[in-house]
């Protein structure tokens, strides 16, 4: 497994996208930053923070979305998914790599993202060191979660074969999150579950305060997760994976 994953991540340094998801990741940071910088009254280290993490929990699941979905579908672009049955490997094998792959990437991004915001935060506030521990767990935390989506963004990549419908797909992501966020049914929806369970370490008034929910979010999380590799796990068992 581990030669399949290094594999795999050395084809992502050739694809321009892993560049352009790494671009765009960093937006709240430096949107939010400059803006900061350029404010004449300046801002507390509690909004500074907030503005950040909310902006990127908006756009990172979008981001994880189509670029998982778009790894995916480079194998039918590239009628890669062809050669596949001629490999020592059983096909969820090359299916998993790819996922950990992906995550691998993924979460790397997010610890350099998250690491360059909490940096700033202790270089122009005095907040502590838990202060900041609490910030940076907090973001990563939300990113940690947020990658267990890859999987569903992979089997929707392979069940359509048509990136389009995996960009929709995460585009959508955005309008829905803000949408079901406020309620407590949002938990049926990972972004929004994933979005609350995460911001309670900072601020506890915006988690949910019923445990219930906490648990059945976790429970529909879980399931999403699980759904998504059985998914994926029937698709390898096809005899040819092809166009």
């Amino acid at each position: 497994m581990k030669l399949l994953i290094r594999n795999e991540l050395m084809k992502m340094k050739r694809l321009k996208m892993v560049y352009v998801i790494l671009v765009l990741s960093f937006l709240p940071y430096f949107i939010n930053t400059g803006g900061m910088m350029l404010m004449a009254g300046g801002m507390d280290a509690e909004k500074y923070y907030f503005f950040v993490f909310n902006q990127y929990a908006i756009l990172f699941p979008t981001l994880v979305f189509i670029f998982a979905g778009f790894f995916f579908y480079t194998e039918f672009q590239n009628k890669t998914t062809l050669n596949w049955i001629s490999y020592p490997y059983h096909n969820f094998s090359l299916l998993l790599s790819k996922v950990l792959a992906c995550s691998i990437l993924l979460m790397a991004t997010s610890f350099l993202n998250h690491a360059l915001h909490t940096l700033t935060i202790g270089s122009l506030f005095d907040i502590g060191f838990g202060g900041l521990i609490t910030r940076f767990l907090t973001s990563m935390l939300f990113s940690g979660l947020t990658i267990l989506i890859v999987p569903l963004a992979a089997l929707l990549a392979f069940s359509t074969r048509n990136i389009l419908s995996v960009v929709i797909a995460g585009v959508a992501s955005i309008f829905v999150t803000t949408i079901l966020l406020g309620a407590d049914f949002g938990i049926v929806f990972p972004f929004s579950f994933i979005y609350r369970f995460s911001i309670q370490y900072f601020d506890a008034s915006m988690g949910y305060e019923n445990q219930d929910l906490v648990l059945g979010g976790c429970a529909i999380l879980a399931g999403y997760l699980l759904v998504s590799l059985f998914g994926l796990y029937r698709y390898s068992k096809m005899t040819r994976m092809s166009t």
